[in-house]
């Protein structure tokens, strides 16, 4: 007998992009930093090939799109043209804050305000690479106690997270039910067993 339990793999990224449009919708005008009345956006993928990182990518964009296109706002807009792909990924397929990081920190060198083409959102496939595009964005003097916050989005509600949400340097996270997970898990090779 083999079974397998996991969370729902598209659920997290729908959940994200239904919170991020929301989140969008309410903040508009204090979010689109260079006035041109769109959201510009980077979008952190964790691995390739990866189930969870596939969905979180794809619907943490797309429903925030559908939340935005309902209120007459225009989609959010992929911060560089010139890559289609739409994300970046952490290469070593490890959802760091590190891979994430070093990504944010050379994007800002480009896109920034003083250009007029900041990026002004940001959605992670898990929390750790949102600590990680907080970190670079708070080198350069964003998402502290009194300066301009971009929005940063996760999943996973990991207690970092919380704090940083908590401190209002992050804007949001998805819960994922680490215990329900456990104990289905428990319940399941207990029933086999049997």
């Amino acid at each position: 007998t083999a079974c397998f339990i996991g969370t729902d793999a598209p659920e997290a990224g729908h959940m994200q992009g239904k919170m991020v449009g929301e989140y969008v919708l309410a903040n508009y005008d204090a979010i689109d930093l260079n006035g041109d009345g769109a959201i510009s956006y980077a979008m952190f993928k964790g691995q390739e090939g990866n189930v969870e990182a596939i969905y979180r990518t794809q619907f943490g964009q797309e429903d925030a799109d559908k939340v935005l296109a309902e209120a007459g706002k225009p989609a959010l807009v992929y911060y560089d043209a010139s890559n289609t792909d739409k994300y970046q990924v952490d290469l070593d397929g490890a959802w760091s804050a590190k891979a994430a990081k070093e990504y944010m920190d050379t994007n800002l060198v480009t896109y920034n305000e003083a250009n007029g083409n900041m990026i002004e959102l940001v959605i992670c496939n898990n929390d750790g690479m949102a600590e990680g595009v907080i970190a670079s964005l708070q080198e350069k003097g964003y998402n502290k106690a009194g300066a301009h916050v971009v929005p940063v989005f996760g999943v996973d509600a990991t207690d970092n997270a919380k704090a940083l949400i908590a401190e209002g340097a992050m804007a949001g996270t998805v819960k994922q039910d680490a215990e329900g997970m456990a104990a289905a898990i428990a319940q399941t090779a207990k029933a086999i067993n049997d």
